[in-house]
């Protein structure tokens, strides 16, 4: 048993590597970091600014390449969300003489995700891209009209969703570039529109690229 088993520790440790080839993923190491500021407009919440950072850690295949983001935002219910919602309340209350009074209900909502993008393989400084991801949701609600109730605790949540990308990026600089981009989330029917510019910063020399390409400064 014990032979079986230390032969068998070699084959699964190159399956893994194999793996590991084939996706690209030795490849990984970060090229560059990105902070921008944009505008989300969530579904039955109010538009709300939103914050965010990125980190592209390079190519995995000739035209795919792998960035990581996190992002904030914070705004609260629609009016006529949070009313509709005080209006089937009412509806339970026996006493007629009760009143259910409508007030804020603030969201909050920390995204940390990652995405694989198309980015056309060419020198110029001028990238297009476009690709699909995952991303975390930590969403916490808050209000007078919430707190302690199920309502809040539903609305309490980790959760997963998928979102797809596009935009462009300009390197304007050796190290320096600007990027704008737009974005839609979607997570358990709650949907999201988001439009960003921003700022990167592009490292020296990636290992493993040829410095005569234009991939090598990125």
């Amino acid at each position: 048993m014990a032979v079986a088993l230390a032969a068998a520790a070699p084959m699964r440790l190159h399956a893994q590597s194999t793996i590991i080839d084939r996706l690209g993923l030795d490849k990984l190491q970060i090229e560059s970091l990105g902070a921008s500021i944009g505008r989300i407009l969530p579904s039955q919440v109010e538009p709300a600014n939103l914050y965010s950072l990125s980190a592209d850690y390079g190519r995995i295949a000739p035209a795919w390449r792998v960035v990581f983001g996190f992002s904030y935002w914070q705004s609260r219910f629609r009016d006529a969300v949070v009313q509709q919602f005080v209006d089937s309340l009412q509806k339970s209350v026996s006493d007629p003489s009760a009143r259910v009074i409508a007030s804020p209900v603030r969201v909050y909502d920390v995204t940390v995700g990652a995405d694989v993008r198309y980015t056309p393989v060419y020198s110029g400084d001028l990238e297009p891209f476009a690709g699909i991801g995952m991303a975390a949701h930590v969403i916490n609600a808050e209000g007078a009209l919430i707190n302690g109730t199920f309502v809040e605790r539903a609305l309490d949540d980790v959760a997963a969703g998928f979102y797809a990308t596009a935009g462009v990026s300009l390197k304007v600089v050796k190290h320096f570039g600007v990027e704008g981009g737009v974005r839609a989330d979607l997570l358990s029917g709650f949907r999201s529109t988001q439009i960003r510019a921003g700022a990167t910063y592009y490292f020296g020399h990636v290992r493993g690229t040829d410095t005569g390409s234009g991939d090598a400064q990125r």
